[in-house]
């Protein structure tokens, strides 16, 4: 069980951080857990993984290197700006909404977000809250098919 536990949060921190994949594989893990805890520890993971990718898009964006890019670089001066002009007209709220989408891998959002915002808290609640919902409703979303199968 707590092996189970301890790969739903790597994973669900993986995938704030550097996996492209959907959440909702770490629901795999319900066969070794009870559904709640690997929903809670991915929730947690998400949260700790998000967090990190936000505190380190903080200090990035300070850096003279990523100034000097965005100078030369046209796209990413347009991803950049693009970015921050969301971040400013909607927040971390948007960012909920967004990240709700089932199957969405969230991890780009997540960096381009993490180098347009300031706000590292309230942005990796709002992944960590929108990583709980789209766990909750594919768990009950299976298990209501299993049941009406069975």
């Amino acid at each position: 069980m707590a092996l189970g536990l301890f790969l739903a949060f790597l994973y669900a921190a993986g995938t704030s951080m550097v996996l492209p994949t959907p959440l909702e594989a770490s629901l795999a893990a319900v066969r070794l857990a009870p559904a709640w805890a690997v929903i809670a520890v991915a929730v947690l993971g998400k949260f700790v993984g998000a967090y990190l990718v936000f505190l380190l898009g903080v200090r990035l964006k300070r850096l003279p290197s990523v100034k000097e890019w965005q100078g030369r670089n046209r796209f990413g001066q347009k991803l950049l700006e693009f970015g921050k002009r969301w971040v400013d007209k909607y927040g971390a709220p948007a960012l909920f909404f967004c990240l709700l989408i089932p199957g969405f891998p969230d991890t780009g959002a997540v960096y381009l977000l993490a180098l347009t915002g300031g706000r590292p808290l309230a942005f990796a609640l709002a992944t960590a809250a929108a990583g709980a919902v789209r766990l909750s409703l594919t768990y009950f979303g299976i298990w209501g098919a299993t049941q009406a199968l069975s």
